[in-house]
């Protein structure tokens, strides 16, 4: 068995400023930084990581540094981790977005799972993505743990292949929060479910999401 953890990046400056950031390379807020301190004592005092991935977005990976640092492994960066690819609506703030692309945007609120940003992946396209390439890592480290430092859409994508969701479900999935940690174990070719949105690492410093993607 091997078992997979998965950590949202920290807040990030596109976070921060209600930005959709998408392949665009924000880095963490002071804030996320902090978060990701805090997620990396967590995990010391209760995982035993055998290899760190991150996406190679700096708000994923320096999210994993003071992991890595931590546990005393190399940050493996890995393309395959990136988040959705926003197209046109990269490095745009959702206020932007609503205004510029009305009827795309309603239905990255209201119908996620038939979502594409314009010009963009759809979040089909990353269930496909990520699910196959997670498996392979996890087939890789076969019974050991690896650490996935990644983004929203990519937790969400295989949060609901591990619920047995299929690529068109995927709005049953939450946002999960900011360097919020999730587990699942992997066997036998299928991932479950362990635990999910695990904050209880950050207190009070919960980072969510802008009113306009809550609504």
């Amino acid at each position: 068995m091997t078992r997979i953890i998965f950590i949202r990046h920290g807040q990030s400056e596109a976070n921060e400023k209600h930005i959709f950031a998408g392949h665009s390379d924000f880095d963490l807020s002071d804030f996320g930084k902090t978060q990701a301190s805090l997620a990396a004592k967590y995990l010391l005092a209760r995982e035993k990581i055998d290899a760190i991935y991150a996406s190679d977005l700096l708000r994923a990976y320096n999210t994993a540094c003071p992991i890595a640092e931590a546990f005393e492994l190399p940050v493996i960066k890995d393309t395959g981790l990136r988040e959705i690819y926003a197209g046109e609506w990269e490095a745009l703030s959702f206020t932007e977005i609503a205004e510029r692309y009305p009827e795309a945007f309603g239905v990255w609120r209201n119908d996620y799972s038939s979502a594409r940003p314009v010009g963009g992946e759809s979040t089909a396209e990353v269930y496909r993505r990520i699910v196959p390439h997670v498996l392979e890592l996890a087939k890789k480290h076969d019974g050991g743990c690896i650490l996935l430092a990644t983004h929203a859409t990519v937790v969400r994508a295989f949060d609901a292949y591990a619920r047995g969701y299929s690529e068109n479900e995927t709005e049953k999935i939450p946002f999960y929060h900011n360097a919020s940690i999730n587990i699942y174990s992997y066997n036998d070719g299928r991932a479950e479910v362990v635990r999910s949105d695990i904050t209880e690492h950050l207190g009070e410093l919960i980072s969510t999401l802008p009113p306009i993607i809550n609504a």
